[in-house]
């Protein structure tokens, strides 16, 4: 009895993780379909801890393009940190 409590504590916490990033989704679904695909990119890029001079080698781009990409990638999301820019990316699948 222990042993299925345990397991059924991890699930239920999941599923509402789920249920929380599938409504922020819908909440921001127009926002985020206004990001270049390039955006996008970089949005990955930095969700997976590459800063801007590592994005800028790896896309062959400079540093000052990347962090202009950055700046509209905030104001197209209404956001200003790090945290803010993670809830998007695990609601639209991009980690």
């Amino acid at each position: 009895m222990l042993h299925s409590l345990s397991q059924e504590i991890p699930i239920a916490h999941k599923l509402q993780r789920i249920k929380e990033q599938e409504t922020f989704r819908k909440l921001h679904y127009q926002d985020y379909f206004k990001l270049t695909n390039r955006e996008l990119e970089i949005m990955s890029l930095l969700v997976q801890d590459f800063n801007n001079p590592e994005i800028a080698l790896r896309l062959h781009i400079s540093r000052y393009t990347v962090e202009q990409h950055r700046k509209k990638i905030n104001a197209k999301l209404g956001i200003n940190t790090t945290i803010q820019l993670y809830k998007y990316a695990l609601a639209f699948d991009l980690v």
